[in-house]
């Protein structure tokens, strides 16, 4: 069965837009970064600064009245597939120079 060159063209296009669109990366507004750091922290964010990111995870610091705090938020890939509604990537945020690990 041979098919027409257009069913062909068609095929290409569709699969190089999935192709592409699989390898976006999606960084987090400053809005959305500023909101959830006042949901995990329960104050309020005055400012957030220092961002940075490398391929899976954007890090920033929140400035509260209470104090700072390092935050890490997913970011890329992972991002991309939360932004289809089948998942909320988690917000950490820990006081400036605590650590993530417990010291035993």
């Amino acid at each position: 069965m041979k098919l027409p060159a257009n069913l062909y063209k068609v095929a290409i296009v569709c699969t190089l837009l999935v192709g592409a669109s699989g390898c976006q990366t999606a960084k987090p507004t400053e809005a959305s970064m500023k909101e959830r750091a006042q949901t995990v922290i329960g104050k309020p964010v005055s400012k957030i600064d220092n961002i940075r990111s490398d391929s899976t995870l954007t890090y920033y610091t929140a400035y509260t009245p209470a104090g700072e705090y390092n935050c890490e938020l997913p970011s890329g890939a992972i991002v991309a597939v939360a932004s289809m509604g089948i998942m909320s990537p988690p917000l950490s945020c820990l006081p400036k120079g605590a650590s993530p690990l417990p010291v035993q």
